[in-house]
């Protein structure tokens, strides 16, 4: 080959290389705008109606809790992690949301992460809900829950309600007038 062919037999495998990465990222980007939406989280998670999975983590307090625990009352869990933005932005919305509703659910925010991370992540965020961090992946394929934060409200009797994302306090508003729909 002369050094023109070579050259351009070169450029022409760079740009084909460019344009791969180029359509990668196109898809990857629709895909993240996606999931951002109500209709592309709309099939995460366990129906609506269903029996919401029993679960066993540790408080950061130490003291077990489960789905059985809460049973008598309606219970909202969140789905979150240290890592996420949207969950950090979650937190005062939470914490406030909580202590309007306390009379009628309780709360519980399951943090996919280690017990030091999520012990830090409580503190810097000044988290006032009863929080347990779960490290394995187990817990949220039980309730089929890809994204952070992502909320269940359950019943007193243990059925799930309502579901979905969770970035802010209308998100929460918002799962708790669908659980009054469905019920």
């Amino acid at each position: 080959m002369s050094g023109i062919w070579l050259v351009s037999y070169i450029a022409l495998w760079a740009i084909v290389l460019f344009q791969g990465v180029v359509i990668f990222v196109l898809l990857r980007q629709l895909g993240v705008i996606y999931l951002g939406t109500a209709r592309g989280v709309a099939n995460d998670g366990l129906a609506v109606g269903t029996e919401a999975p029993d679960f066993s983590v540790r408080g950061l307090d130490g003291e077990p809790l489960s789905l059985a625990s809460f049973k008598g009352a309606p219970l909202l869990l969140i789905f979150g992690s240290p890592t996420c933005a949207p969950c950090r932005g979650l937190i005062p919305d939470l914490n406030a949301f909580a202590r309007d509703r306390a009379e009628e659910l309780r709360v519980l925010f399951l943090s996919r992460s280690d017990d030091e991370s999520t012990r830090r992540f409580a503190s810097e965020q000044s988290i006032e809900v009863p929080i347990a961090a779960h490290p394995d992946e187990e817990l949220p394929n039980k309730y089929e829950a890809r994204v952070t934060p992502f909320g269940f409200l359950v019943d007193d009797g243990g059925v799930i309600r309502a579901k979905g994302l969770a970035n802010n306090r209308e998100h929460l508003e918002l799962l708790l007038r669908n659980a009054a729909t469905v019920s």
